[in-house]
């Protein structure tokens, strides 16, 4: 573009540091600024207004402030450094300092909300990642803990025993009873909650006398597992029994035996 004689040079500083000025145009401009320490802080100034559109703002959601900082900021360096001129001069280059600044701005707005909304999906695509892989190694935990049950379950020696309550068949507890490494894996089924603070507490049945084993709560849907049960070996077991306890286990039954069932080696 060509720009009139009456034109000062001072007034090409915008047009300059935006890159509007054709070849011609930015070496005469460029030979006034050598000598005018008022232009180079001008263009300088300008300058870090492109800056800030392209670099400054990218981490921040773009809007209509930045647009009103950015425009009131040259504004006011325009209408502090330009002299006053002829009105054809002065419409003239404002159209030209605006027309640019406004393309400026535009794509720096557009890249910066391109840039925050990838960033956006490559934050939310590593949390997906991040829960993925939790459940799937909580998922993993919970295949290889049902894995050793069933190993357990299939060893050699591992015989089953039934406690449930007279004449009812439900709740029960199925205990598999390792003869051979005197463990024993306890499987309760449709159990009731227990009071607060209570548990339920399983016992063998030792030459006649009661021997205190584990204690444990069942899930709300009334399931319970508790594995590596020490089995008693000094007298003979004819049963195992449970009854509600606190929570800590009793040295003697406290409550009435809800469950109980017989512990004699099947033939």
């Amino acid at each position: 573009m060509s720009h009139s004689d009456q034109e000062s040079p001072q007034d090409l500083a915008a047009a300059y540091a935006l890159g509007a000025l054709e070849p011609g145009e930015a070496r005469r401009f460029e030979a006034f600024l050598a000598g005018s320490p008022e232009a180079q802080r001008e263009v300088a100034e300008f300058r870090e207004v492109a800056a800030l559109l392209a670099l400054g703002e990218a981490d921040t959601a773009p809007g209509a402030n930045l647009r009103d900082r950015v425009l009131a900021r040259v504004g006011g360096e325009k209408t502090r450094a330009l002299p006053v001129a002829e009105p054809t001069a002065r419409r003239r280059i404002p159209w030209l300092m605006w027309g640019a600044l406004a393309a400026s701005l535009a794509l720096a707005v557009g890249l910066a909300a391109e840039v925050l909304s990838q960033r956006q999906d490559l934050a939310d695509l590593k949390g997906e990642v991040a829960n993925r892989d939790q459940v799937l190694a909580e998922r993993l935990q919970q295949l290889r803990a049902r894995e050793a049950t069933l190993n357990a379950l299939m060893e050699p020696g591992v015989e089953l025993y039934q406690l449930s309550a007279s004449g009812d068949p439900e709740p029960g507890i199925q205990l598999f009873w390792n003869r051979e490494k005197n463990v024993a894996i306890v499987h309760g089924f449709r159990l009731k909650p227990v009071p607060s603070g209570h548990a339920y507490q399983l016992w063998f049945i030792e030459d006649g006398k009661p021997v205190p084993s584990v204690t444990f709560k069942p899930e709300p849907s009334g399931h319970a597992k508790v594995e590596g049960v020490t089995v008693p070996t000094a007298g003979e077991l004819s049963a195992a029994a449970i009854t509600v306890e606190p929570e800590g286990g009793s040295p003697q039954p406290t409550s009435p035996i809800l469950l109980v069932g017989s512990l004699q080696k099947k033939s």
